[in-house]
């Protein structure tokens, strides 16, 4: 797992982050959470981002012990097999991009 926080002024569009992705050589989706979602613990066998377009959400990494709010801007690089959970707890819904690798970096 590697957090990479936001430390700009302004938050981030929609469009930049989609296309630092997809320069990436990641495959791209748009999601949105409404609150009281919930994702139990769970894996996926590829490489995996989090990146926050609005909103807040929680994660948790069982094997680490960690648990991080992450808010508009902030990057969670999660690799193939890590355990994770997710959390909206926020009364706004969040809404983010989901990046793709199949076991690559």
């Amino acid at each position: 797992m590697q957090l990479i926080r936001w430390n700009k002024e302004t938050p981030p569009s929609l469009e930049a982050l989609r296309l630092a992705l997809a320069q990436q050589g990641y495959q791209v989706l748009q999601w949105t959470d409404m609150p009281g979602t919930v994702y139990p613990a769970h894996q996926h066998t590829s490489r995996e981002v989090r990146w926050i377009v609005r909103g807040t959400l929680r994660v948790g990494i069982p094997e680490q012990g960690e648990e991080i709010t992450l808010t508009a801007g902030d990057r969670l690089e999660l690799e193939p097999n890590e355990l994770y959970w997710a959390d909206v707890e926020a009364e706004q819904p969040v809404m983010y991009l989901i990046g793709t690798k199949n076991g690559k970096k």
